[in-house]
């Protein structure tokens, strides 16, 4: 995965595979590169911060849709099923990928109705003067990490990561209050598998394993769930561990059997055959490419 620059419109930096915070992706152009970094789904245990300078992007977290355009900025929270569903040929947008043990080491506010806010409405629509303080420091950012003279060089970006976390938060926290829609309950347990989906789809792939820890019934939640989302328990099972998966062949030097064991296949042939069926290829055809 590449980063790119909006002027030049070539590679400035490139990024190792555990996203640490030297290994940040920065979008600036006018259409996003067709890596899997954004245009296939994707989990990222970490957080993305966005800022949409023009065009329209649409995209899904988890089972929900959301749009952004011109001046607005989103923020994906850990550990979530993200995937674009359409974007306008002059789609611009600048992106920070930021993983979770760099984020952890800042003195963030205890603030767990913000998280709420942003998980409930994770696009803002920001005033022309704020985008600017994010896109001066995002800027400033890109700038210091292509100074390979600079001995204090990561402290001072990592002084600079921490103004714009702290920017982005008082514009969440500063937004106009919004009315929470009222869910319904099929909404909210939807809301719940995921949470639990996120956290057990390697090892655990039964509906009446969910089912169960919802202290309900295979066959409710798989109706909850397919009414809300349009798709099966088992289909949303399948798209976390294939994605998953592809992180693991393109990010790892592990080998197929090792990646199948990690992610409790049977054998690998077993692994093979389903990722075949929902990919089109094998997972070696997959990493070769």
């Amino acid at each position: 995965m590449e980063v790119y620059s909006q002027h030049k419109k070539e590679k400035v930096i490139q990024l190792e595979d555990d996203f640490a915070i030297k290994n940040f992706v920065l979008v600036e152009q006018s259409e996003i590169p067709r890596t899997e970094s954004l245009k296939s789904p994707l989990m990222f245990n970490g957080f993305i911060f966005g800022v949409c300078i023009k065009g329209h992007l649409q995209f899904r977290i988890n089972h929900k849709t959301h749009d952004l355009t011109e001046n607005e900025i989103f923020t994906i929270l850990p550990n979530q099923i993200f995937k674009i569903i359409q974007d306008s040929p002059d789609l611009m947008i600048e992106t920070l990928f930021l993983s979770t043990d760099y984020t952890l080491r800042f003195p963030f506010p205890k603030n767990f109705n913000l998280l709420k806010k942003i998980d409930d409405y994770p696009t803002q629509k920001v005033p022309d003067e704020e985008i600017h303080n994010i896109l001066e420091i995002h800027s400033i950012i890109t700038k210091h990490h292509q100074n390979e003279q600079n001995t204090y060089k990561d402290m001072m970006i990592s002084g600079f990561i921490y103004a714009l976390l702290m920017e982005i938060a008082y514009l969440y926290e500063s937004s106009a209050v919004r009315i929470p829609k009222t869910l319904s309950r099929q909404e909210v347990l939807t809301d719940m598998f995921f949470k639990i989906l996120l956290e057990h789809y390697i090892e655990e792939r039964s509906v009446a394993f969910y089912a169960e820890q919802l202290c309900l019934t295979p066959k409710y939640l798989s109706m909850a769930v397919k009414k809300v989302t349009g798709h099966s328990i088992i289909d949303w099972i399948n798209e976390a561990v294939i994605i998953e998966a592809k992180k693991r062949l393109k990010t790892t030097a592990h080998t197929v059997l090792q990646i199948s064991e990690e992610l409790n296949f049977p054998n690998p042939s077993f692994f093979g055959r389903f990722f075949k069926q929902y990919v089109g290829i094998t997972p070696l055809e997959y990493r070769n490419q």
